[in-house]
């Protein structure tokens, strides 16, 4: 009896320890396909190739949380990429996990994490992709594929995508949510000894989703380790109305350099989806960004067209036709002006 009343008043003493709950959570993608692409070289050849993640990046990922009582939470993700075609790792550096690698505490107020994650200017152009992030080895908007920025723009810190940065390291974000609007703000840390200014970023955006519309913009500022600034924004909206989505934006990053003046990258993009039938669903969207330096200036049009078919929540089959023009330079590697491709895949979540 005395140690059914001990154990009692102990769980009194400390509820939250006694009753929080926790749980981990295994998850991820493969994505598999095979795409042609022409001219593909200065001769014009054509590349027939296995396409890895080509709809929706592979991954594997293990996400946490804990009930710490109050409204509070203790959570965490780890995020790992992986090649469809040979099982290695997504990254030349072999990261483990280099798509997330963070922990932190929520609660009603929002929630801190800290750690490897993805940035605010890349939550606020997904949100705004016609494609919500799908084809990114093809789409401009997040990592820049299939953008080929002049050597000394890359060499100064521009990148090819609307985001200025898919991910931090050294992160620490802020996400509140209030009904159908999400503000974040977030500042990695440089690690510079003596300069907390150089290497570190700093950023700030807002997303909103209403019955009808939905808007959203991220600014981010960046210092280089060598101390030059980068601008970025982001900024768009859309509307929803019946099985009809409509979504459009514009980005604009600005690179100081050292002798070579600034570099700038803009992007604007706009498209729309059709939901058929439950199963099937039909996206069409335009990407065009303008490259502008003292030296050279170019640009570079993308026009996709995809169709996804559903055979349950977890496995879809897809197929995408796109069509590049290049000018100036933003030519590729090929000095091609067109570029035609073609994918068909499947697409398994768990």
């Amino acid at each position: 009896m005395k140690r059914t009343a001990l154990m009692l008043a102990l769980a009194a003493m400390f509820p939250a320890a006694v009753f929080a709950q926790s749980s981990v959570k295994i998850y991820g993608s493969i994505d598999a396909g095979v795409r042609y692409q022409t001219n593909v070289t200065a001769a014009g050849d054509g590349l027939y190739s296995m396409a890895s993640g080509n709809s929706y990046a592979n991954r594997l990922g293990f996400r946490g949380q804990e009930d710490l009582g109050d409204g509070m939470n203790a959570h965490f993700q780890l995020e790992s990429g992986f090649n469809t075609k040979t099982g290695e790792l997504d990254n030349a550096n072999n990261v483990l996990f280099n798509r997330t690698a963070s922990v932190g505490i929520g609660g009603k107020w929002g929630s801190i994490d800290l750690g490897r994650q993805y940035t605010i200017g890349f939550r606020t152009e997904k949100f705004l992709d016609p494609f919500d992030h799908h084809y990114t080895g093809i789409v401009p908007l997040s990592s820049g594929a299939g953008t080929t920025l002049p050597a000394a723009a890359k060499t100064a810190g521009l990148s090819a995508s609307s985001s200025s940065g898919t991910r931090f390291n050294n992160d620490v974000h802020y996400t509140g949510t209030f009904g159908g609007l999400i503000v974040r703000a977030e500042y990695a840390l440089g690690e510079v000894v003596g300069d907390t200014g150089k290497g570190a970023a700093k950023a700030a955006g807002f997303a909103y989703t209403g019955d009808t519309v939905l808007a959203a913009a991220a600014y981010t500022r960046k210092e280089t380790p060598s101390g030059f600034t980068n601008q970025a924004f982001i900024a768009g909206g859309g509307v929803k109305f019946g099985a009809i989505r409509a979504k459009a934006g514009f980005s604009r990053e600005r690179q100081e350099s050292a002798s070579a003046g600034t570099y700038q990258l803009e992007t604007a993009f706009g498209g729309a989806s059709y939901r058929f039938t439950p199963a099937l669903e039909l996206t069409a969207a335009v990407y065009r960004s303008a490259f502008d330096s003292a030296a050279s200036v170019g640009s570079r049009t993308l026009a996709l067209a995809g169709g996804t078919y559903v055979f349950s929540k977890n496995t879809n089959l897809y197929a995408e036709f796109d069509l590049n023009r290049y000018r100036g330079a933003l030519l590729p590697a090929s000095k091609q002006a067109s570029q035609r491709g073609m994918s068909v895949g499947i697409l398994h979540l768990f």
